[in-house]
């Protein structure tokens, strides 16, 4: 027995009984190899075809998971590779834009510039004798959220009213997630897509820290902002803003209206006069005034936890008015150069504060301002005249008539 051309390393042709064997250690081409049978008698052939193959590849990556941070270079992938050489490498499905896979040697590496949660890779390796496959998984995480903050991050807040919204800032990727702890006072709102903070609060609610908290695919980051809602301002007014009344006469009772929130604490600022009472439980002014007092403004001051307002009222407490002003006589008499003897007045009604009298008396006699007594000595001689005296005091007044006649004096030391 006899082929031509030889065979490939490895493999043995024997030539007592045409076998072929053994194990190839190279590879070959399609080749065509002529077997001839030869006796006394001639020889026949045969022709066959041998091919020989690399072996299949094995091949591995070590780490076979991956978790990416977007923007940031990866670690190369490399495979390590058994088996044949591999020929081909290919990857399905197609990387993340960003990352690159080598046809040539099956490394993945670059920069993602997008977000993919994980998914696996298979990656295939081919050469004559075969393929293999090897699964990567992969996940692109963003950049996580950092520095979140509320500016300002204190809020005190008036029930009833409405709020600001409150939006925050923060660096890194783009928060997917927000939350916050504890649940808001009721009418806030918290918005888990963009972290805003809004509403009117409807209830009051102490100083509270709340934690809010924001996430993506990369991680989280947290922020504190601190939230009081007091009550409403309180709003109070007086139906009567001005009073003027008169000592010992009591007063009708002034009572105040008050919208917005409930008040906490009344106060009156100055003190009210001898008699009238301040209620500091409900504003109100009441009682009977038992001293003079000029115009004055009274400030009315109410506070809750949401702030104060006042509110100004003006008494005048006049006196009693004079009343049933008499002299002793509604006659005198006087004489030229002869003092008078003083006639001061009764009065039966509130202290009289002026006194005046009109015409004006004659030279010589006066009247006090302050008590209403009439004096002097007369200085000339006059006819009966009648004068009004007036008596005056913030309360009111009245008057009284006196007639008055100076006489000459009479002759004296005739001689």
């Amino acid at each position: 027995w006899s082929i031509t051309p030889s065979l490939p390393a490895g493999l043995n042709f024997d030539t007592s009984t045409g076998e072929i064997s053994g194990t190839p250690s190279t590879v070959s081409s399609s080749t065509n190899y002529t077997v001839t049978a030869t006796n006394t008698g001639g020889s026949d052939q045969v022709i066959i075809e041998i091919l020989i193959n690399d072996a299949a590849p094995v091949i591995d990556y070590n780490p076979n998971s991956y978790i990416l941070t977007i923007g940031t270079q990866m670690q190369t992938a490399i495979p390590t590779s058994g088996g044949g050489a591999v020929v081909s490498w290919s990857i399905s499905p197609t990387l993340p834009a960003g990352l690159t896979f080598s046809t040539s040697n099956g490394q993945i590496s670059g920069t993602p510039t997008a977000i993919i949660a994980g998914t696996n890779f298979t990656i295939t390796a081919t050469n004559a004798g075969g393929t293999d496959t090897a699964i990567v998984n992969i996940t692109v995480n963003d950049i996580a959220p950092s520095s979140i903050e509320y500016a300002p991050n204190v809020f005190t807040l008036s029930k009833g009213s409405l709020m600001q919204t409150a939006m925050p800032t923060y660096e890194g990727g783009t928060v997917t997630s927000w939350s916050i702890t504890p649940q808001l006072p009721a009418g806030l709102v918290f918005s888990t897509s963009t972290g805003a903070i809004s509403g009117t609060p409807t209830v009051v609610s102490q100083s509270t820290t709340y934690t809010v908290a924001a996430s993506n695919t990369g991680g989280g980051a947290s922020t504190i902002v601190t939230i009081q809602v007091n009550e409403a301002i309180p709003v109070i007014s007086y139906g009567t803003t001005t009073l003027t009344t008169q000592i010992g006469l009591q007063i009708n009772t002034i009572v105040p209206t008050s919208t917005g929130g409930p008040v906490a604490t009344w106060s009156i600022s100055p003190t009210l006069p001898t008699g009238l009472v301040f209620d500091s439980s409900n504003g109100e002014i009441s009682g009977t005034p038992s001293v003079v007092s000029p115009e004055t403004v009274y400030t009315i001051t109410v506070s809750n936890s949401g702030g104060i307002d006042t509110a100004d009222v003006t008494i005048t407490i006049n006196d009693i008015p004079p009343n049933t002003v008499s002299y002793s006589s509604s006659f005198f008499a006087l004489t030229k150069d002869s003092e008078m003897t003083p006639e001061e007045p009764n009065n039966l009604g509130g202290t009289v504060t002026d006194w005046s009298i009109n015409p004006q008396l004659p030279n010589g006699l006066s009247i006090n301002a302050v008590n209403g007594t009439i004096s002097g000595t007369p200085l000339s001689v006059s006819s009966a005249i009648t004068y009004t005296i007036t008596a005056e005091n913030s309360g009111g007044s009245t008057a009284v008539t006196i007639t008055i006649l100076i006489n000459d004096a009479p002759p004296s030391s005739i001689s």
